[in-house]
């Protein structure tokens, strides 16, 4: 039998529209600041799972913007530029601020089951999206090949910023700008904007120390009968078929 990963793959590659289940909602540096994933939006509601209107903002990793910053339903492709001068404007002026050996503290909202962990990180120094060096995730999200059995549960999601690391880019009219981008192997994620503390250009780092890694209410009551069964006979997701996770998924995108 084919395993879980490879029917995932399988699955995931025929069905580009799927809708993004987990969102980078919040950031803050290890030398202050504040920020989100591109392409977030702060009004939009985390209490549930459908996919309007709470699944809009997640960047999913699909199509010509699979490789650099990903797009959303509700904005398309996302925009370096754009997308951060939307930070900048929500957040009062500021971008995450980290350190050489430091990290970026992040809050993932998980949507709904298949939003969940591990996820990978990866950083882009001139804040161009097309060279990404992998980085180490100290703090991770659970799951099992991005499925678990959690909805609308905020987790913290902490990548490290590599020893040495520079950041050269400019980014709505911010100076010494890296990219941080994490995914889970199902392709949803986020690519968060963050700054170099005490370069020049750099933002005045206001905005606390920790991001908001409370648990949103979980709606247990509300779960589709066709999830609910899927989690309580099945405690080696490698037994699934692809026709259980592909009448699983369009349950989930049609909710």
């Amino acid at each position: 039998m084919a395993s879980l990963k490879s029917i995932l793959m399988s699955f995931f590659a025929l069905a580009p529209l799927v809708a993004g289940h987990g969102a980078i909602i919040a950031a803050v540096g290890d030398a202050g600041g504040k920020g989100m994933a591109l392409g977030i939006d702060p009004s939009t509601p985390r209490t549930g799972t459908k996919k309007t209107p709470f699944q809009v903002d997640t960047t999913r990793f699909r199509g010509q913007a699979a490789k650099t910053v990903g797009q959303t339903i509700q904005g398309g492709a996302n925009d370096v530029e754009k997308g951060t001068q939307a930070i900048l404007d929500n957040t009062g002026g500021s971008l995450p601020q980290v350190t050489a050996g430091g990290s970026v503290k992040m809050t993932l909202h998980q949507v709904n089951q298949d939003g969940a962990g591990p996820f990978s990180c990866m950083i882009n120094s001139d804040a161009q999206a097309t060279e990404w060096t992998k980085v180490n995730v100290a703090t991770n999200v659970p799951g099992r090949l991005g499925l678990s059995r959690a909805t609308t549960t905020d987790f913290p999601l902490i990548a490290e910023i590599p020893a040495g690391q520079t950041c050269t880019g400019t980014a709505a009219g911010q100076n010494n700008v890296c990219l941080v981008r994490c995914q889970n192997p199902i392709g949803f994620g986020g690519v968060v904007p963050v700054q170099m503390a005490g370069g020049a250009g750099a933002g005045a780092g206001t905005g606390g120390g920790n991001t908001n890694t409370t648990t949103t209410e979980s709606v247990k009551s509300n779960k589709r009968p066709l999830a609910r069964r899927y989690f309580a006979k099945r405690s080696d997701l490698e037994n699934d078929s692809l026709e259980d996770l592909e009448e699983w998924q369009h349950d989930e995108d049609d909710e």
